[in-house]
């Protein structure tokens, strides 16, 4: 279990970050196309949320095997 957790807190938090690199590298004025922006920012905010909720329960679970 933990390394299921330990797993997909990593993809999670790689997809959460390469999201934010889109988001950057792909700006845009709000005004012209704001579903890019929101949905992409969406994304991120829901990865990262994902990421954290795992890396908290694994830590909760022992953590790294000591």
């Amino acid at each position: 279990m933990k390394a299921y957790l330990l797993t997909t807190g990593t993809i999670f938090g790689l997809f959460s970050v390469w999201h934010i690199a889109e988001l950057i590298m792909r700006w845009r004025p709000p005004a012209s196309d704001p579903w890019f922006i929101g949905g992409v920012a969406l994304i991120a905010v829901a990865s990262g949320g994902l990421s954290i909720w795992a890396f908290r329960l694994w830590k909760a679970i022992g953590g790294p095997a000591a």
